[in-house]
Parts: C-alpha cells; sequence; structure tokens
C-alpha cells in the first residue's frame, strides 16, 4: 500500500513537472509574440518619423525625430528578447522565477510608462511657457505621450495575458492534492 502511494507521488509530480514545461514553452510563446509587436511597433515608427521628419516643420518635426530615436531602443530590447528566447529552462523552479520576474518587470515598467506620459504632460505644459524651445518642447511632450501612453498598453496587456496563461495551465498544477495533501510552492520575490 505505501509503496502504491509512493508510485501515485512519482507519476503525480512528473505529470505536474511536465505541464509546468508546458506552461515554460507557452509563457516563452507568449513572451515572443509580444517583443513581435514591440518590435514591429519600433520599426513602424523609426520609418515614419525618419521620413517624415524630412518633410515636416516646427513641432510636428521635433515629433517624429523623438519617435524614431526613442523606437531604436524599443526595437534593441524587442530584438535582445528575441535572441535571448530560443529555449525554455528545464528545471520547473526556473520557469516559474522566470513567469514571477517578468510579470515584476511589467509591473515596474507600467509604472515608468505613467511616468512617460506624465513628462510628456510637463513638457506640453513648459512649452507655453517658453519662446526658444516651443517646438521641440510640444513635440517630444507629444512623443512622449504617443509613446508612454501605447508602452503602458502594451505592458498592461503582456501583465494580464502571462497572467491569464499562468490561471490556465499553471495554477491548476500548483493547486493539485496529492495523496490528501496539499503541494505548496513558495516563491521568494
Amino acid at each position: 500500500m505505501i509503496l502504491s502511494a509512493g508510485v501515485l507521488y512519482s507519476q503525480d509530480a512528473a505529470s505536474a513537472k511536465e505541464q509546468i514545461l508546458r506552461f515554460g514553452e507557452a509563457h516563452r510563446d507568449l513572451n515572443r509574440q509580444g517583443m513581435y509587436v514591440l518590435g514591429s511597433w519600433a520599426l513602424l515608427n523609426i520609418a515614419a518619423g525618419s521620413a517624415l521628419s524630412f518633410t515636416a516643420k516646427g513641432a510636428a518635426r521635433e515629433f517624429h525625430i523623438f519617435n524614431a530615436a526613442w523606437n531604436t531602443v524599443n526595437l534593441g530590447i524587442a530584438g535582445f528578447s528575441l535572441y535571448g528566447s530560443g529555449t525554455v529552462p528545464g528545471n520547473p523552479t526556473e520557469i516559474l522565477a522566470d513567469y514571477y520576474n517578468l510579470q515584476s518587470f511589467f509591473l515596474l515598467n507600467a509604472g515608468l510608462d505613467a511616468a512617460y506620459i506624465m513628462t510628456g504632460y510637463y513638457l506640453k505644459e513648459r512649452s507655453n511657457r517658453s519662446t526658444e524651445h516651443k517646438d521641440r518642447l510640444t513635440g517630444y511632450g507629444n512623443s512622449l505621450l504617443l509613446q508612454g501612453g501605447f508602452l503602458l498598453l502594451f505592458d498592461a496587456a503582456m501583465y494580464i495575458l502571462h497572467r491569464s496563461n499562468a490561471e490556465i495551465m499553471l495554477v491548476p498544477v500548483l493547486q493539485k492534492t496529492l495523496d490528501g495533501a496539499s503541494l505548496t510552492l513558495i516563491i521568494p520575490f
């Protein structure tokens, strides 16, 4: 009887590990899709900003220049993330740590995105009191509003999508009862 309970536990543990590994693959794939969205947004802004900066004047020109420059960073982030996303860790603990770290990262980024938006409003307000740099302040302010707004939506969507994926694929595994005892996993932050 004890031996059969041990076998049951081993089978359940192996099944849980397989499910966590599948979650890791889904987590990686979802993050890659997000990086394709971010990279596409960046390429669009770099191309449009570069092209339109030659024909636009005043605040519109500054807006396009700042959009192109800002998105070189976004393109670098997307490219670096895609380059490093080839494999899923084989260890469930690493998969779970990666998931929780990325969720924290999206929340931190959402706070930064809100700061970008507020800085955009500040620059636009500051442009009302400036004569020498009015166009630059207005253009940069509008760009920060657009880029910060997009990034806020992007980070919020990525957080929600990853969390929903975890609720479907991960939470049931972590809540599974093994032979009458609950399996509890504690991950330090």
